[in-house]
């Protein structure tokens, strides 16, 4: 086979090519710190960097997910304390007004309190969050309560407001993030309690008197019990987001990590094998062009 000028040109300046790939190659790791060019680089990295890839952006996902949940959990935990503290004030009312020193002046005195408390209770079930009732139910834009008339006419309107907004805050784990207003304010009792109250402290109403001052109270101690319940559902609903957001920044960390070990150049042996590929490229460049150089005078000699 005849090997000419052309032939060995053609080879050296392939050489040439293949040196100055290689080198380009090596200096777009150093200068990215990406070690994979390419996915055919390393099929089998590039697949788990994919997946490493999704998992962080599913982690930060449940993260939004759990501070969302925080916040309304947050707002309800002050709500019900809020609301703790008015029936405690309105027991403290019932129980001076069923005693034998209560007359009609400080009875209507202290009803004229017992309706602001009612007034409070319903501004608290219409607590928002954002653009959102937090006790609004499935219809969380609407004020899910309202109040109207005073003393025997007290009264309030709902919305029936029911339904949690349930989010996602791990692979296949979801949470109610607090009560709906259903729940907070009617199922337990504590309007009707209220209002119950108000009316017996009222002159013009049926149930006024001792008696039924008396029984108000007994459903507000009812009402009470039901709200602590609520408190200590929204504490475990607290803790486990704190357990979870935990877990998840620990997962993040592995993930993270992961990811950086299959991807991330290593600085010194992409240094190493860059020096090697420069010397090694020089070398070629050298000797391709003395060799392209001869003439057929340097062939006769």
């Amino acid at each position: 086979m005849r090997i000419t000028n052309n032939t060995i040109t053609a080879a050296s300046l392939s050489s040439l090519q293949t040196n100055m790939a290689a080198m380009l190659k090596v200096q777009q790791q150093i200068s990215t710190t990406n070690r994979l060019t390419a996915a055919s680089d390393d099929p089998t990295a590039a697949t788990q960097i994919m997946s490493a890839t999704g998992s962080l952006r599913a982690i930060d996902q449940y993260s939004t997910n759990i501070s969302a949940a925080n916040s309304r959990v947050s707002s309800e935990d002050t709500a019900l304390s809020q609301i703790t503290d008015l029936l405690s004030r309105a027991k403290e009312l019932a129980v001076a007004q069923a005693g034998s020193t209560a007359t009609a002046d400080t009875r209507t005195t202290a009803n004229a309190e017992i309706q602001q408390i009612f007034q409070q209770i319903v501004s608290i079930g219409n607590t928002k969050v954002g653009d959102e009732y937090i006790f609004g139910g499935q219809t969380s834009t609407t004020a899910p309560f309202s109040a109207s008339g005073s003393g025997a006419t007290l009264d309030y309107t709902s919305t029936d407001p029911q339904g949690q907004r349930t989010l996602a805050i791990g692979a296949g784990q979801t949470i109610d993030a607090g009560h709906d207003g259903t729940q907070v304010l009617l199922t337990s009792g504590v309007l009707d309690a209220v209002k119950s109250l108000s009316q017996a402290l009222d002159p013009s109403s049926s149930s006024y008197g001792t008696a039924g001052i008396t029984s108000a109270m007994s459903s507000i101690d009812t009402a009470f019990g039901n709200v602590q319940t609520l408190v200590g559902e929204v504490g475990g609903t607290a803790n486990r987001l704190t357990v979870t957001q935990a877990n998840l920044d620990a997962y993040k960390t592995n993930v993270t990590t992961l990811k950086s070990d299959l991807s991330d150049t290593d600085m010194t042996a992409a240094i190493t094998e860059m020096t090697n590929r420069q010397n090694a490229y020089q070398g070629a460049l050298l000797a391709t062009s003395k060799l392209t150089s001869l003439t057929l005078t340097d062939y006769l000699r």
